[in-house]
């Protein structure tokens, strides 16, 4: 994916201003270049031990922010093997102005450094056995967590948590795996290493506990943009009322004047298990007149489509009204590929609340259905990681594998039950176990053999530069 011989640099902190930025270098001449830009208190950077800080000076020719810097830092040392990339890296604490940071990592570049790529930091320490894959996986996660449960679940699969599950898992296989090959050498000598029967209920109970597993863990995010909720619906139905209860903002203007809102606002939405999303009122969808009706329902239609699920909301005073249900056509036709949840609002105010056609019944009012509101999103977005004690999260892709583990050690466990000795189904057992091997090696490759380059690629596009 990336040479692994050079010393490679970037800004490690979140973009912008802060009160400190770290620029990061990792490499065989971290420890040169880094020198050349930072002056210790006392000593020589380059002749550091591993593990150790100083204070000093960092100072950035003129030519690579049009004048000479020279500015206050703290440069910590983390020598080889024992850093996160298993090479000598050092990180420069500057002050935080987004321009000293630029400067200090062009210098850097301009001595000899190249620019990391995205996930480059982490990419070293995955190809150096520095961490597994669902580690590496899991630092991404760490810094994409929408909430407590989210980073609680990241956590677990840093410590390893995901890492045991695959070697455990594999390990049970392989000693599986040992006996049914060997049946192929001794079925001509007439020994039985072990039951068919015996290897048939120990592969169906570990693809039980993969199954079970995977459909415990919690959802992890693909990436870190909040996904996108939009409120449609006839004017004055109680959208931006929703909006407001939903979100605990006062974020749009509540009057019943129909129109009253016209632009598309957004908030917060905190869910269930304290994943985030942004909730959107989109004002103004189908509602052609004037100019700024017109502009009003374009920029509606806009956010319509952008969502991930869609909240109609309906007057339940008033039930669905074939204005309402033709609208409902248009919100689903101007986005296909969203859910779409029908909301009954103002249900305090509905004479026959039982009757009405909807998926949820609301009101802004009182309360009324808002935490159903909460858990259905977070059901159909995938975020309900709301594990007690740290659960383990799982991304589509590591559920996918977990359970393609368990269905190929199914298929072996199927075969051997059927058979009146091991050595009679040896050959097509052993092909499903090694393919419950490898789907586990997709997750976790230490636990169990080989991981491709195409999903390590996709893996690590999900992060951002500097980690």
């Amino acid at each position: 994916m990336f040479p692994a011989d050079d010393t490679i640099a970037a800004i490690s902190t979140a973009a912008g201003s802060a009160a400190r930025a770290i620029v990061r270098v990792s490499g065989p001449e971290a420890l040169v270049l880094a020198a050349r830009l930072f002056t210790p208190a006392a000593g020589f950077l380059d002749e550091m031990p591993g593990f150790r800080w100083a204070d000093g000076l960092v100072r950035v020719p003129a030519g690579q922010a049009g004048h000479a810097i020279e500015l206050p830092a703290r440069a910590y040392v983390f020598g080889a093997p024992r850093s996160y990339t298993r090479q000598d890296v050092v990180e420069l604490h500057v002050p935080g102005p987004a321009v000293v940071a630029n400067a200090v990592l062009g210098a850097l570049v301009a001595a000899g450094a190249r620019p990391a790529e995205p996930g480059e930091f982490t990419t070293r320490a995955f190809f150096s056995g520095r961490l597994d894959l669902s580690a590496a996986e899991a630092v991404a996660d760490v810094i994409d967590a929408a909430g407590d449960a989210q980073l609680r679940s990241a956590m677990g699969a840093l410590g390893g948590q995901l890492s045991r599950l695959c070697r455990a898992a594999s390990d049970r296989l392989a000693d599986v795996l040992a006996v049914v090959e060997a049946s192929i050498d001794v079925a001509d000598e007439g020994l039985a290493l072990a039951a068919p029967a015996e290897l048939a209920e120990r592969l169906a109970a570990q693809a039980d506990a993969l199954e079970g597993a995977a459909r415990r863990a919690a959802d992890m995010p693909e990436g870190r943009d909040r996904p996108t909720v939009v409120l449609a619906g006839r004017p004055n139905v109680g959208k931006s009322s929703l909006l407001n209860a939903l979100t605990g903002e006062d974020r749009a203007i509540v009057s019943a004047l129909a129109g009253t809102t016209r632009d598309v606002l957004g908030a917060t939405l905190t869910l269930p298990g304290g994943a985030e999303a942004t909730l959107q009122d989109a004002a103004g969808f189908g509602r052609p007149g004037d100019a700024l009706a017109e502009a009003a329902d374009s920029a509606a239609r806009r956010a319509v489509a952008r969502a991930d699920v869609v909240c109609f909301v309906a007057d339940a005073s008033a039930g669905l009204t074939p204005g309402d249900r033709e609208l409902l056509e248009e919100v689903a036709a101007a986005n296909p590929r969203a859910p779409v949840l029908v909301l009954a609002n103002k249900i305090d105010l509905a004479a026959r609340p039982d009757g009405l056609d909807a998926d949820i019944r609301t009101s802004a009012l009182t309360g009324t259905g808002l935490d159903d509101v909460r858990r259905e999103l977070g059901r159909r977005l995938h975020l309900n990681a709301a594990r007690p004690g740290g659960a383990l999260g799982l991304h589509d892709r590591q559920r996918r594998c977990i359970l393609a583990a368990a269905a190929a050690a199914r298929r072996a466990a199927e075969l051997l039950a059927r058979a009146a000795d091991v050595a009679d189904v040896a050959e097509l057992a052993a092909v499903d176990v090694r393919t419950a091997l490898a789907e586990l090696g997709n997750v976790s490759p230490d636990a169990a053999g080989y991981v491709s380059d195409d999903i390590l690629a996709r893996i690590f596009s999900r992060f951002c530069v500097g980690k």
